[in-house]
């Protein structure tokens, strides 16, 4: 079996990004500052390899089952970043071999420049029923900041983390019937590995971590879509904008 999607299915989803966000290199080049592009540049390469010397932030992807958890990073995935690359636009997969589970992402920075979205396509391409949960780890991006504090925002359905001078917001949006679980604080502190659960923890005073976990249970060959973003503002009414504007563009 060949888990990687054809040349006719990313231009196909990459038309679709286009309709929402236009990919055009020359505004992509006018709009982003270096700063800002090397920030996103860490972003993507980060999403599926996790690397340590990576600049921050660094977001972790993984999968919990009966088995405990794995990450993109660990020996059960076979591992593709990078694999399509077009302006701003990057494609990736991560390809679960036991499991015959796909994920592609679908990497952009948001129309503020701020941070990233990022668009998921996971597809079940065993012939069996596949049921997990996605965790979304989201850690530090000032490491050495004395000032921590992560809260849940019920209303926003996002987490922000605040540190020193600088927010961070992160969201993710699946379909209605998944469900979508927010948690503040640290990942080896809340997460218990043993049955896939997380400790109720809206507020981390002194943590820059949180944890974004979705149940996923899929047929045979079904595939899920869903998005998740990350972006920094020095501000919190900055980050609301830019919370709102991606939510709206993305249901455009």
């Amino acid at each position: 079996m060949n888990p990687i999607r054809t040349e006719h299915f990313i231009w196909s989803e990459e038309r679709q990004l286009s309709r929402v966000h236009p990919l055009s290199a020359n505004k992509r080049s006018s709009s982003m500052n270096i700063d800002g592009q090397l920030k996103f540049e860490s972003n993507r390469q980060a999403m599926l390899s996790h690397e340590k010397d990576l600049v921050v932030p660094k977001t972790r992807l993984g999968i919990w089952t009966d088995k405990g958890t794995s990450w993109f990073s660990t020996s059960e995935w076979d591992l593709f970043p990078g694999y399509y690359q077009k302006d701003s636009l990057l494609v990736s997969h991560a390809y679960h071999r036991k499991m015959h589970l796909l994920v592609t992402a679908f990497d952009r920075p948001d129309q503020s420049n701020l941070g990233f979205i990022r668009m998921l396509t996971l597809k079940n391409q065993s012939d069996r029923e596949l049921s997990f949960k996605l965790l979304l780890h989201q850690q530090s991006l000032l490491p050495q900041a004395d000032e921590h504090v992560t809260f849940f925002v019920p209303e926003e359905r996002a987490l922000i983390h605040h540190q020193q001078y600088i927010s961070t917001l992160v969201a993710a949006r699946f379909s209605e019937d998944v469900a979508v679980r927010y948690e503040a604080g640290s990942f080896e502190r809340n997460w218990d590995d043993t049955l896939g659960t997380i400790q109720f923890s809206p507020l981390a005073s002194g943590s820059s971590e949180s944890m974004i976990v979705i149940d996923v249970k899929m047929e045979s060959g079904q595939e899920l879509k869903g998005a998740m973003w990350v972006v920094s503002h020095d501000s919190l009414t900055g980050l609301e904008k830019a919370h709102l504007a991606i939510q709206q563009e993305l249901i455009m």
